[in-house]
């Protein structure tokens, strides 16, 4: 005959597995939405959730603060695992690097295609600026206006360059060259007046950015963004960009 003790293992057992497959079947979700399709109580469901970020299940989004399946836990499509293991390995970062500076942090993603916008990291102080509302991650970025895209730009060959401005449809001659100096720059810089994203926040803003490397290869770019107001990008590139560069050194190393 089964104890309480063994009983009550095996329902723990059932429910942690309940929320790794539901996880697995909708790859983000948050509090609420599992306590809704689990039908367990709220503090079950977080009980469970603190545990499973113990044992190196899950992890929770800086941004959504919604939990996914580690990346290795994820099998098939191995892109996506490394994109994972790009943000878990970033995200501590990320969240010092923006409460340091004051300024918020992003980190993307870049298949050699398009600029995919993975985990932001918004500090205390501009937070009441931030509507929830206006989230950026999971959106693409230009690559020839974003300053993360310009980043992974001026890594690239000319004609890789060439290439993407062509599929872009990059026709006026003026944007093409001031993309091309951009390039010997050696970092990322936003283009002034031009929104780089498929959402808007209700403010312009300034960005800097530099590229990331893994295993040889490009893999994407990290930068700090600012309301326009708030300074000029001298004043950042003086006081952060060497913060910057050493918070990307740092993901380097966590994913060699």
């Amino acid at each position: 005959m089964e104890s309480k003790t063994d009983t009550g293992s095996v329902r723990s057992v059932e429910r942690a597995l309940a929320i790794v497959e539901l996880l697995g079947k909708h790859q983000a979700l948050g509090l609420e939405e599992l306590h809704y399709l689990t039908s367990l109580p709220k503090a079950t469901v977080s009980r469970m959730l603190l545990t499973l970020q113990e044992q190196g299940w899950i992890f929770r989004g800086l941004s959504d603060r919604r939990y996914r399946l580690c990346a290795r836990r994820l099998f098939g499509d191995s892109q996506q695992r490394f994109k994972r293991r790009l943000v878990e390995s970033a995200a501590p970062l990320l969240m010092e690097l923006s409460e340091r500076t004051g300024l918020v942090a992003d980190l993307s993603s870049f298949d050699g295609e398009r600029v995919e916008v993975m985990e932001s990291s918004i500090p205390a102080v501009l937070r009441k600026r931030y509507p929830n509302n206006c989230q950026i991650v999971g959106q693409h970025a230009s690559l020839f206006h974003s300053a993360m895209g310009r980043a992974c730009l001026g890594e690239l060959e000319i004609d890789e360059v060439e290439r993407l401005a062509g599929r872009e449809r990059l026709t006026d001659e003026s944007l093409f060259r001031a993309s091309e100096q951009a390039l010997h720059q050696g970092f990322g810089q936003r283009t002034e007046g031009f929104w780089e994203y498929p959402v808007r926040l209700p403010f312009l803003i300034r960005a800097v950015a530099l590229p990331i490397h893994a295993d040889g290869r490009l893999v994407g770019s990290m930068a700090l963004h600012w309301p326009m107001d708030q300074a000029p990008v001298e004043r950042v590139l003086s006081l952060h960009l060497s913060s910057l560069a050493a918070t990307i050194g740092e993901v380097r190393h966590a994913l060699a």
